[in-house]
């Protein structure tokens, strides 16, 4: 690979500290690897690999690295035969090459003993860690209470957080406070310290206070934006003479704030903005229509100007004096230090509650861990490394931190604290820190950005990588117009310059067939009133209306069937074109709450296949109410509602007429009426389902108090057959999916320490009570043939050829900036003014500067975002909103609305845009209106008027009328009419068989037959539970060798693998490895199905007799696909005579042997002997057989089965 040259300095720099600023495409873990490689091989002096740390974001990230450095190495030594690497091969499974929750695991386990900590600790899992908390909460709390002293520091904190239902409130406030501290290096230091700031001494100034300089920067901000506005408006007046008037008094204003935009000071800035005064505007006669709408765009604009500072800026800030705002927050001091003295007691509480159990959270690894590596004299001001950590540092000879950007204060000391300043290796990009949810701080990296030296010498350096080699020069194009314009120092801290801009790594295409091209922006314009309109309820509804959001749906959808109708075809990575399919495709969402159902329904009704990233909707699932339901009658079989669920499903299976008539055959509850149902009301069928189940029932409470809750619900899944039930079911294979969550979660329930039936129900309950909901289990495959829908979040670090960004124009989501209480980890905690006489709240002066702090921060990681969404593309990017207020929102964007006051992303996108553009916005606004230049392209679209659905109301409201009226009345159906009702197809069966049919169908067709004849089947295939069906199938995961895979996933994976090994007798274990782990990078195989590969298998295959003799021959075809006609036979009997039907299959491998085809299908079932195989397979490669002979014209003289399991090849006769 040709590096280019500051990829080769990332690579070779050594003996510094270096920061990699590495833009998105830019092959970071290429080079990481490379640098990892490089580092380990330079000499036969150089370390091993286990000196090395690399900590990923990640534990994908971790596996990929490893995997990636596997095969460089293997690469390494084939081409210099050097045989010391093999030493560094056997090495890397053991290498420090993990996430850092993983690393800090390792240093606690092995250093334990210097912090005191009992060995045989458990990480436990949130949803026990939720029950802790609450039960600590409330124990700290109710300590409070019933002391004295404790009891008046509660009291005024209670009468401010509490309400009629308790004290709900005050615990959310104490856990989001101690959520906070936890992400610190020191968080009761922390703690103590935002306390301490409200202890101000009386006559300090306001601008030594560090919460009022969010304040003024934000106020200089605005003054200088409107400084800007007012140019904007002098230089549009200055054209029209007519107008001179409105010249002189908007040049007149604009120099008074030129003037407030000089004060620096809080008190600077009061007088000026309370000073100012805007005059009365001047009238004008006699204006033409073009002075007419220019002038009153001016006066919108003014209007805007005006209100900030009369209606915002003065009200908000300068008020009040400044000795009222440092009043309000010694009024706090109280409040402040008890509810931080609270949050102390539940941190030690917790910790001993934890520790009392041998339990530790993920928060706990890095605090133990740091620890560990703290010297005991440390202090938040002087970071003294212990002796484990000075031991690390000597032992690693490198530390690589990767996604550096979405590092906190606790991980940046650890990692400081296990490096030195000649081996550390940070890498990132801050354009992409996106997890300030998670409490990351992108200052770190962005500190360390600006401060380190460029030059190669430096001992502090940072490397730019800008060279994008994932994205079509267009799409970087459009990425860099718009954030070379939004993304500033003043908005973001970084200003997107020469060193931010990404460069194209990619050769241009102009390939006609190719999909890239301009970056489409498709606005939807919708009616104003539409929201209010939809939310109302209407008296009469012929249908129900589209939101916005679903009209935008309808909207994406139409574009995704034209870029498929278009033939158009992406680029591959070496520059070939392969056809645009729908898992080319992906749609992202900023958030996928209420957006995911709209989207994939109207995508299914356009005949998309599509699938959307799950955040809940676990508990909802319908097989996992019926076994939590069964669950809970074994706990207690005397409750009806989970009692009707388990008999109404199909575990026992009665109607709703049986279930009637148990509720009424006596007096008792359902569970005390059934015996007597049993045995006296029910029949036939029903009666042995029932009593079986009964009978059944006491055996799974004697096992559930015998054995623990994993194996109850194994038991239950092997007892009812439920697992593989659902699995036929459409869907079945998540739903399945979910099952397998229910029993792993039981796992983890009991891994921690905790036992019972009835708690392990109450932790189900209480997650759904506070509303903690799972995501449904997710089996796609990265191939499968359909649309993604996923949250921009989920998006990062992968990259997809057509990228439909949607919803663009939702506005920002600020709601975490107007909580009573906030957090900032420079300025402490925000809280307002309280008000106990009157019970109002004020806002302080700490909590407006935390709040103007957050939504600077907020503005900043919403550009980052974006700057994530747009660089998923490859070769086509899409951008997709939609305004209710076009008029208004095109005056905002032709004005260039200012980044920090933009409301969505639309904002920033059309700001840029429509500055390019020579009024055709303004000109019209008729569907379809259609702009573009050599980056863009621009379409708006109208929505339906109002005025129609109206009419059409009315059209339909009349016709009503005239039936009720009897101007239309109902008429007889005419005989010709009923007669072509009632007519039935003379030949019913052939209504039942498909135009083209797959082999494995007509497989398992016959196979029911012989099942039939044999058995004489008369009941459903699928049986409910009953006695003369006690044998059930365990589920898929529990089954002999199947490491908890079903055995289609591992067929699946190992046909994948056979389908591109070379042929070669002589490969080694360690050349089937390395092979897999490129074809995983190539995309032929998952990560996951690359796991699942039994290498020796592969093996034993190639060394075979069979293996041998395909590698000889001169035609090898592998999953070879057929279609051909077949007439009736034994395998299709349904068909009439002369009859014909397409059937379609893949076979595995066919080869010929002296001109003649021999035909070998791949097995992974465990069976026991050739016997069950060939009986089992015979009807599938007897139809192969006929379909290549009469496809080919060549016989076919031989037919095996390689049986992976036997490791054997079984001749078919």
């Amino acid at each position: 690979m040709a590096w280019t040259n500051e990829q080769q300095a990332a690579i070779m720099s050594r003996g510094q500290t270096l920061l990699l600023s590495a833009a998105a495409g830019s092959g970071k873990t290429a080079v990481l690897v490379e640098r990892i490689v490089q580092r380990i091989i330079d000499s036969p002096s150089s370390p091993d690999i286990t000196d090395v740390l690399v900590v990923t974001f990640t534990k994908a990230a971790a596996t990929e690295m490893r995997d990636r450095i596997a095969v460089a190495l293997a690469d390494v030594a084939e081409k210099t035969g050097r045989t010391d690497i093999e030493r560094q091969l056997a090495l890397l499974p053991v290498a420090s090459i993990s996430t850092l929750h993983s690393f800090c695991q390792d240093v606690i386990r092995n250093y334990f003993y210097t912090i005191d900590l009992d060995p045989s600790f458990i990480i436990a899992g949130e949803e026990e860690l939720s029950l802790l908390r609450k039960q600590v909460m409330e124990e700290v709390l109710l300590s409070y209470y019933e002391s004295e002293t404790k009891a008046n520091i509660l009291y005024p904190i209670v009468d401010m957080f509490g309400t009629a239902r308790g004290d709900d409130v005050c615990m959310q406030t104490i856990e989001r406070l101690y959520q906070y501290a936890i992400s610190m290096p020191w968080p009761l230091h922390w703690l103590q310290e935002a306390a301490k700031a409200y202890d101000i001494p009386n006559g300090t100034g306001i601008d030594k206070l560090a919460w009022s300089k969010p304040i003024i920067m934000e106020i200089q901000r605005m003054l200088r934006e409107n400084i800007r506005l007012y140019g904007q408006l002098i230089e549009k007046l200055s054209e029209y003479p007519a107008l001179e008037k409105g010249l002189l008094l908007f040049q007149q204003e604009q120099q008074v704030f030129i003037t407030a935009a000089s004060k620096t000071t809080w008190q600077g800035l009061q007088k000026a903005l309370v000073a100012i005064e805007f005059s009365r505007l001047p009238s004008f006669r006699k204006l033409d229509e073009v002075d007419k709408a220019v002038w009153e765009q001016c006066k919108k604009i003014r209007t805007d100007i005006k209100k900030y500072i009369q209606d915002q800026a003065v009200p908000t800030y300068f008020s009040v004096s400044e000795d009222s705002w440092l009043a309000g927050m010694q009024t706090m001091y109280p409040i402040i230090s008890g509810l931080v003295d609270i949050t102390t007691d539940f941190f030690n509480a917790y910790r001993e509650a934890k520790k009392a159990k041998q339990w530790i959270d993920f928060s706990d690894l890095e605090h133990l861990c740091l620890k560990i590596l703290l010297d005991p004299a440390s202090t938040p001001e002087q970071i003294i490394p212990s002796s484990v950590a000075l031991e690390l540092q000597q032992k690693y000879s490198e530390v690589l931190m990767d996604e550096y950007q979405d590092t906190n204060g606790v991980q940046e000391t650890i990692i400081q604290l296990v490096s030195r300043k000649d081996n550390r290796f940070m890498v990132g990009d801050i354009k992409q820190s996106i997890y300030r949810f998670r409490l990351a701080d992108p200052t770190l990296f962005l500190q360390k950005y600006t401060q380190f030296s460029r030059e190669e010498a430096a001992t502090e350096r940072c490397i730019d990588l800008c060279r994008n080699f994932r994205s079509a020069p267009s799409v970087l194009a459009a990425v860099n117009e718009i954030f070379e314009q939004v993304m500033t120092e003043e908005t973001t801290g970084l200003s997107y310059g020469s060193r931010e801009r990404l460069y194209a790594g990619r050769e241009k295409l102009d390939d006609e067939a190719w999909v890239g091209g301009k970056t489409e922006i498709h606005i939807l314009v919708t009616d104003a009133d539409e929201e209010k309109r939809l939310a109302e309820p209407a008296e009469e509804e012929l249908l129900p209306e589209q939101t916005a959001f679903e009209k935008e749906c309808t909207l994406i959808a139409e574009r995704i069937q034209a870029l498929l109708a278009s033939g158009k075809k992406i680029a591959n990575k070496d520059g070939s074109l392969e056809p645009l399919t729908y898992r080319h495709i992906v749609i992202l969402l900023r958030s996928l709450a209420g957006k995911t159902a709209p989207l994939t329904q109207c995508l299914q009704q356009a005949g998309i296949p599509s699938v959307a990233e799950q955040r809940g909707g676990y508990f909802a699932a319908i097989e996992v109410q019926v076994m939590i339901s069964l669950l809970q009658c074994i706990d207690n079989p005397e409750q009806d509602i989970p009692l009707t669920a388990v008999l109404r499903s199909p575990i026992v299976g009665i109607n709703d007429i049986a279930l009637a008539n148990l509720r009424t055959c006596q007096t008792g509850s359902l569970w005390q009426n059934l015996p007597y149902f049993a045995s006296q009301i029910a029949q036939g069928e029903e009666q042995k389902r029932v009593q079986q189940f009964l009978r059944q029932f006491e055996e799974w409470r004697t096992y559930g108090r015998r054995h623990g809750i994993a194996e109850l619900i194994w038991r239950l899944f092997t007892d009812t057959s439920y697992y593989d039930y659902v699995g036929g079911l459409p869907g079945g294979s998540v739903r399945q999916g979910n099952l397998k969550a229910l029993y792993d979660r039981a796992q983890a329930y009991e891994k921690v320490g905790y036992r019972g039936l009835f708690r392990y129900i109450r932790l189900l309950e209480k997650m759904q009570e506070d509303g903690v909901d799972l995501a449904p289990a997710n089996v796609l495959g990265e191939h499968e043939n359909v649309v993604r829908i996923m949250s921009i979040h989920k998006s990062k670090g992968l990259e997809f050829p057509v990228v439909i960004v949607a919803d663009m124009g939702k506005t920002f989501n600020r709601r975490d900036t107007n909580e009573l209480i906030l957090c900032h980890h420079t300025l402490g905690i925000g809280i307002k003014q309280y008000d106990s006489l009157w019970r109002m709240l004020y806002p302080t002066l700490a909590w407006n500067g935390v709040r103007t702090q957050l939504a600077w921060e907020s503005t900043a990681e919403e550009e980052r975002i974006l700057y994530v969404a747009m660089t998923r593309a490859r070769d086509k990017l899409i951008l997709v909103g939609h305004t209710n207020k076009m008029k208004h929102d095109l005056l905002r964007w032709r004005h260039r609305v200012h980044p920090a006051q933009a409301k969505s992303y639309l904002d920033w996108v059309m700001s840029v845009v429509l500055n390019k553009v020579d009024n055709f916005l303004m000109e019209s606004l008729e569907n379809s209106k259609i702009w573009e230049d050599d980056i863009w392209q621009v379409q708006i679209r109208g929505a339906v008027s109002p005025e129609t659905g109206e009419a059409c109301a009315k059209t339909a409201d009349a016709r009503i009328e005239a039936v009720r009226q009897g101007i239309l009345t109902q008429t007889p159906a005419p005989r010709w009419l009923l007669s072509a009702l009632r007519w039935q197809y003379p030949f019913p069966e052939a209504v039942h068989m498909s135009a083209k049919i797959s082999v494995s169908e007509i497989k398992r067709q016959h196979s029911l037959i012989q099942q039939a004849d044999n058995e004489e089947l008369s009941e459903p295939l699928i049986k409910p539970l009953t006695e003369e069906n006690p044998f059930m199938i365990p589920p898929a995961w529990e089954r002999p060798q199947q490491d908890r895979v079903s055995g289609a996933m591992r067929g699946t994976a190992m046909h994948k693998a056979m389908q591109y090994i070379p042929l070669q007798v002589d490969l080694s274990l360690a050349d089937i490895r390395a092979y897999l782990v490129e074809q995983t990078q190539k995309g032929h195989l998952t990560s996951e199905e690359s796991e699942m590969v039994d290498i020796i298998h592969l093996q034993a295959f190639l060394q075979s007799d069979i293996g041998k003799c395909m590698a000889r021959s001169p035609e090898v075809h592998r999953e070879y696909p057929f279609s051909v006609l077949l007439k009736q036979n034994t395998y299709l009997p349904s068909l009439e005579k002369g009859e014909a039907v397409l059937v379609q299959g893949i076979i595995d491998a066919l080869f010929l042997d002296q001109d003649e085809w021999i035909l070998l299908d791949y097995k992974n079932d465990f069976l026991p002997d050739k016997e069950a195989f060939i009986k089992r397979y015979r009807v599938q490669l007897d139809i192969y057989k006929e379909a290549i002979e009469q496809v080919t014209g060549k016989r076919v003289k031989e037919m095996y089965l390689f049986s992976f399991y036997l490791q054997q090849a079984i001749i078919v006769p």
